[in-house]
This record gives structure tokens, C-alpha cells and sequence, in this order.
């Protein structure tokens, strides 16, 4: 039988499961990556119920849960170092907030997009319109400094089954 070394399913970064997630870390994610880094931020922030959506998720990726509050993520990562990008989070959590409210009902829901870039103008005053707070890479790296994740911990959020198999 094979030895199984937990370090053989990380990506290949070279980096130990405790290692902190950095803002490099994050410009070179995939979007999958992304959302569970979000996830793991929210939790952080104190939220006692965080998730992230499926496939078919009406403009939210990720759900925050705590009480009768709630925050909706929409997350939307590029690869283009330093680019605008344009309304299209703020109309995707916008539209999907009436689902979730159908969904959570008694839940009082904030709007929030996130990205490891930046927005342009339009969805700045979008945001501003339809109060969603946004995050940008320099917010991104102010939520990084106040809650820290690990690698590990952004994992538990892509690979949901490990907390299954160890219940």
C-alpha cells in the first residue's frame, strides 16, 4: 500500500497548509480558489453560517449567516494585473438577493462584491445606488491583514467532504 501524504492533494505552490494566504497568493488563484478564500474571510469576520453556492447560484457565490444578519458575495477574480472591471457583480448580487431572501426568510441581507482587481466607475456608482459594498485588491488586502486564513482553511471550503469524513 502507498504511503498518503496530506501535502500531495495541495496545489502545487510549495506551500505548507499553515502557510498564511498572501495578496500574491490571491492574484494567482482560479476563481474557485477565490470563492473559498472569501468564504474563509467571512467566517473570520464572525459569521456563524458560511457557504458557498452551487452552480446554479443566481448571482451569489458566497452566503454569510449569523442570526437574522446575512451578507451575499458575489466574487469576481482576473487575471489582468490591475484591471477595471465593469458592473457586472453588482447586477449579479443585486438581481440574486430576492432569492436568497426566499430562502433565509427573517435574514436582513447586505450586498458585497469582491475582487482581486479593481471597478470601474460604473460599478462604483452602481454599488453606491443599490448599497453594495464593494472590495477591491486594496480592500482585499486590508481584510487579509484583519483576518488572516491559512491555506488549509480556504481548502476546508473547496473540499467540504474532508469535514464529513472526519464526523
Amino acid at each position: 500500500m502507498a504511503s498518503f501524504s496530506f501535502f500531495n492533494i495541495l496545489r502545487d505552490t510549495g506551500r505548507r497548509p499553515y502557510h498564511l494566504v498572501t495578496l500574491d497568493d490571491v492574484l494567482q488563484m482560479r476563481w474557485d480558489y477565490f470563492e473559498c478564500l472569501a468564504a474563509s474571510v467571512w467566517q473570520k469576520k464572525g459569521y456563524r453560517y458560511v457557504y458557498r453556492t452551487p452552480p446554479t447560484d443566481d448571482g451569489v457565490d458566497v452566503v454569510a449567516l449569523s442570526g437574522n444578519r446575512g451578507e451575499l458575495i458575489q466574487c469576481k477574480s482576473s487575471g489582468v494585473d490591475d484591471a477595471d472591471l465593469p458592473w457586472d457583480a453588482v447586477k449579479d448580487v443585486v438581481t440574486g438577493e430576492a432569492s436568497y431572501r426566499l430562502r433565509h426568510p427573517g435574514v436582513e441581507f447586505q450586498k458585497v462584491c469582491i475582487t482581486n482587481q479593481y471597478f470601474n466607475d460604473t460599478a462604483v456608482t452602481h454599488a453606491k445606488l443599490n448599497r453594495v459594498e464593494l472590495y477591491n485588491r486594496d480592500g482585499l488586502a486590508a481584510l487579509l491583514e484583519q483576518h488572516p486564513v491559512t491555506m488549509l482553511e480556504l481548502e476546508r471550503f473547496m473540499y467540504t467532504e474532508w469535514d464529513q469524513a472526519s464526523a
